[in-house]
């Protein structure tokens, strides 16, 4: 199950190691809905140290949304992007 990370306490984590994924979810420029999500993984993580889970948090503040998967040890930074792209049912109504 996922929860916010900010919500998630250092002995939740500690000890453990995360697959950091970037969640882009890419939005059409007249309508501000999602036209496509892609999905990267960036790295894996070690939290050993209280340092590491405050350099966690610190580097979650850029992204829009981010989320803690425990159970699965996975951890997701959501953002968006807007590409330039147009749902074609946009340019029907302009």
């Amino acid at each position: 199950m996922k929860k916010a990370l900010q919500t998630v306490k250092f002995k939740e984590m500690e000890k453990k190691i995360f697959e950091v994924t970037l969640i882009t979810e890419r939005l059409c420029e007249i309508c501000d809905r999602i036209i496509d999500t892609k999905e990267k993984v960036m790295k894996t993580i070690h939290i050993s140290d209280r340092r590491d889970y405050d350099n966690l948090l610190m580097r979650a503040k850029i992204y829009d949304r981010a989320e803690v998967d425990i159970e699965n040890n996975k951890i997701y930074f959501h953002t968006h992007d807007y590409p330039g792209d147009v749902h074609p049912s946009c340019i029907e109504k302009l």
